[in-house]
């Protein structure tokens, strides 16, 4: 009779937004599933999390798995925009894996959001793995960067030609993100609002670095920059200047922020001095109808991630 009763039990799937009181043991998940320190995940809870753009999936009544619905807008080339959401934080408990909780999370996501007037979806995956699992769900490449890894002494070997000034100052989420679209108008991009800017901001003050306006004598830029924890090593996760000031706000931004090595990250069609490699960074799936078509060739650029 119990083994009858055990191998008819029903486990019971529930879908829905996060309640108060639940962050303890999201915590819990986002520390297996991403490895992050204590300090990290609290920031987070603490300064960006929301209950109504956190979906949880519950077995039992127990939180196995989550993802985090992030609203921003994609502009393209003739200036039109789309709400859109970037999918963040996708975790599932290491005891609840490989029974589909993810691809469930997703679909539940998909339709959720198309009730939403949101036109697309969109996410960074971390690995080469996570890119052929997200390609089976109906993702597809869409975001491109260019990424260099250059030592101090390289930057400062740069031979600048550029005559110009050149000055860098902390600013507001306001005016980075002035700069920043002015930088990718006309071309297709993803645009975030002022509270992730902000929350961006946050995050890089916390490492000792910011959210950067450069100035020249006749053209700005932006930059936002984060130092890795307990290495000797800065990310510049976003560098928009033009391009042939690239070097010189390179430099500049080493004397400033000084490390043994950077990590730079610009959009592909940009960087080209600094070298690198130009790579899929993020991909992209319709919730609805729509005439967009991203293509390779369109080299689209998303760059903040929160990775």
């Amino acid at each position: 009779m119990l083994l009858f009763l055990m191998s008819s039990y029903i486990k019971m799937i529930e879908i829905r937004l996060a309640n108060k009181g639940e962050i303890i043991r999201q915590k819990e998940i986002w520390r297996a599933s991403f490895g992050d320190n204590e300090r990290y995940i609290d920031f987070y809870y603490a300064n960006r999390y929301r209950e109504e753009e956190t979906l949880l999936l519950l077995q039992d009544e127990r939180i196995a798995a989550m993802l985090t619905m992030l609203p921003v807008k994609i502009f393209v080339s003739d200036l039109r925009s789309y709400n859109s959401t970037m999918l963040y934080a996708i975790a599932t408990d290491p005891n609840y894996q490989l029974q589909g909780f993810a691809t469930r999370l997703l679909e539940y996501a998909h339709h959720y959001l198309q009730g939403k007037n949101n036109i697309f979806t969109l996410l960074v995956p971390t690995t080469k793995q996570l890119f052929d699992f997200y390609g089976k769900q109906g993702y597809q490449n869409g975001f491109y960067i260019r990424e260099a890894l250059l030592t101090h002494e390289k930057i400062q070997s740069f031979q600048i030609t550029e005559t110009c000034r050149c000055s860098i100052s902390g600013i507001s989420p306001q005016e980075y993100i002035k700069r920043r679209e002015k930088q990718l108008k006309g071309k297709l991009f993803v645009s975030y609002n002022e509270e992730d800017i902000l929350y961006q901001k946050k995050l890089s003050m916390q490492s000792n670095a910011d959210i950067f306006g450069i100035d020249f004598k006749k053209a700005e830029g932006c930059a936002i920059i984060e130092r890795m924890m307990n290495t000797n090593k800065a990310v510049i996760k976003e560098l928009l200047v033009p391009e042939e000031l690239t070097l010189l706000a390179m430099k500049h931004l080493a004397q400033l922020l000084q490390a043994k090595e950077y990590l730079i990250r610009t959009p592909a069609y940009l960087g080209q001095r600094l070298d690198g490699s130009v790579h899929p960074f993020g991909m992209i799936k319709a919730t609805h109808e729509t005439d967009l078509v991203t293509i390779p060739e369109d080299l689209g650029y998303l760059g903040i991630a929160f990775d």
